[in-house]
């Protein structure tokens, strides 16, 4: 997923998660920026349609909704490192820890790839990066768990109607390895409306090149390509 800054790349990571949990999958979420409280919230606001600012007024509805649907729903872990700090040895390692205590993930969520390590040295960004997506979707092919992350868009992508590949910032080698590239662009005139595009700048696996114009409030997390997208190949 790559977006300028504001825009909406963690609230849209925490949808996709949602809308796993709700086809009952287990969903495993890193979070590098965000504690984990907040993002247990976002998942709150997402999956029950409140405003994040309102959850806490409404937590007796939140647990109710839960328990109700404890057969159904899939199961969310959180976890936070600081950022600059996990490599993939380190997801790793958390993952088995997991998997022995009966938890094993469906779909995993990174927020972010950017601000992880890689497990080797770079002087250079751009490699710095190519690495830690390459170590990414090599440990998703190892396990066989899709991975969704974002990236950061470059400062020209903040004025475009559609984010694209060209806008990946630092490392367009990120988009060598990926296999599955979202644009999410809302213009800073457009975020009192609520208009925003969804461009699919690449897909390895089918078409690419398709947007989708949203009318509704990109906060609303009423995304039509979600579930589309979650299905697992």
């Amino acid at each position: 997923l790559i977006a300028p800054t504001g825009v909406g790349k963690s609230h849209l990571l925490t949808h996709f998660g949602a809308q796993a949990l709700l086809q009952g999958k287990n969903v495993l979420h890193y979070t590098f920026e965000l504690n984990e409280r907040a993002v247990g919230i976002r998942y709150d606001s997402h999956l029950l349609d409140i405003d994040s600012i309102d959850c806490y007024e409404h937590k007796e509805k939140i647990k109710k909704y839960y328990e109700e649907n404890a057969e159904t729903l899939g199961r969310l872990k959180i976890k936070y490192y600081p950022t600059g700090t996990a490599t993939i040895n380190t997801l790793r390692s958390h993952i088995d820890k997991l998997t022995t205590e009966g938890f094993r993930p469906d779909v995993l969520i990174i927020d972010y790839a950017g601000i992880m390590r890689s497990t080797e040295k770079y002087e250079l960004l751009r490699l710095e990066l190519k690495k830690i997506y390459e170590e990414l979707r090599g440990f998703a092919n190892e396990v066989d768990i899709p991975v969704w992350t974002a990236s950061q868009s470059n400062k020209e992508g903040a004025n475009k109607d559609y984010v694209d590949l060209t806008n990946m910032a630092e490392a367009y080698g990120q988009a060598h390895v990926a296999d599955f590239v979202l644009g999410l662009a809302r213009k800073s005139m457009s975020k009192s409306t609520g208009y925003g595009n969804v461009f699919i700048a690449k897909n390895r696996a089918g078409v690419d090149g398709r947007s989708e114009e949203h009318t509704s409030e990109l906060q609303s997390r009423q995304y039509l390509v979600c579930r589309l997208l979650l299905e697992k190949k």
